[in-house]
């Protein structure tokens, strides 16, 4: 591999642009965000964003997995530097980095195209662990995109891109509108919607549902507002044994989705 601009200065205006990259106000208005580690960075190659520029210390381009992102990168354009670990930790948002980061271009918000059949619409999810899973198993089944109300966790951050596992650079998706936008648009386009929320709800299994199909899930503790869920043509809930009262949302999302996509629904 050919030697790399070294740079080893927090000072540097790239290096600063990263950090940036890491407060919520300023990684929000942006139009990149940090990516880190192969695997993302991989992802991101892979799904086609638009990586500004890649670092990456010594060892992690001399990494099996670095050499590919480089050869990758080297076809896209991508410019490619070398940093110190001192400047990883302090871009890094993991506590043991890998040594590896990008820059990228944040993919436009975009609506499912036709023919419809399932979509995923969550409410004030604020935990970027749950948002990126959301994210994940969205695409693992099958759903067409993600309606994301105001209220929601930032879809960029950091947390949630290494736990959507790079399905966020793929899954299309909306973000910050009103719940009352997201309904009017699914009514115009004939989905089907279907809130998981407990009360006076039917068991999932019991459910047959239509196409398209819309799925509106809340984030814990608070869930759906009554409201919306009353906005829905049914109301759906997940049985459980034993004392549980709730199910994590991201958890409760990929069981709705997978009995949704895999029970044959009827138009």
């Amino acid at each position: 591999m050919q030697p790399l601009s070294l740079i080893q200065s927090a000072q540097n205006s790239m290096v600063k642009h990263a950090y940036s990259l890491k407060v919520p106000k300023k990684a929000k208005d942006s139009l990149d965000f940090l990516c880190e580690g192969f695997h993302l960075v991989q992802e991101a190659l892979n799904s086609g964003l638009k990586c500004r520029f890649i670092f990456a210390t010594k060892e992690g381009w001399n990494h099996q997995e670095g050499k590919r992102i480089f050869a990758d990168a080297q076809r896209e354009k991508v410019r490619c530097f070398e940093i110190t670990s001192k400047i990883v930790s302090y871009l890094a948002d993991t506590v043991t980095p890998q040594g590896l980061l990008a820059v990228v271009g944040k993919p436009d918000q975009a609506w499912p195209s036709p023919p419809y059949a399932l979509i995923l619409a969550a409410h004030r999810v604020q935990d970027a662990g749950n948002m990126g899973t959301l994210f994940r198993s969205a695409e693992a089944f099958g759903a067409q995109a993600l309606l994301l109300t105001e209220g929601c966790c930032d879809p960029f951050n950091p947390k949630v891109v290494r736990a959507s596992m790079g399905s966020l650079f793929r899954m299309p998706f909306m973000a910050g509108q009103t719940w009352e936008s997201y309904q009017d648009w699914l009514r115009q386009n004939q989905f089907h919607t279907y809130a998981l929320a407990m009360e006076s709800s039917d068991l999932l299994p019991a459910v047959t549902f239509r196409k398209p199909v819309a799925l509106w899930v809340g984030a814990e503790g608070a869930g759906l507002p009554e409201p919306l869920a009353q906005s829905c043509e049914q109301r759906v809930h997940i049985p459980m044994l034993g004392k549980v009262e709730s199910l994590n949302v991201g958890v409760a999302a990929s069981l709705a989705l997978f009995w949704a996509q895999n029970q044959n629904p009827v138009s």
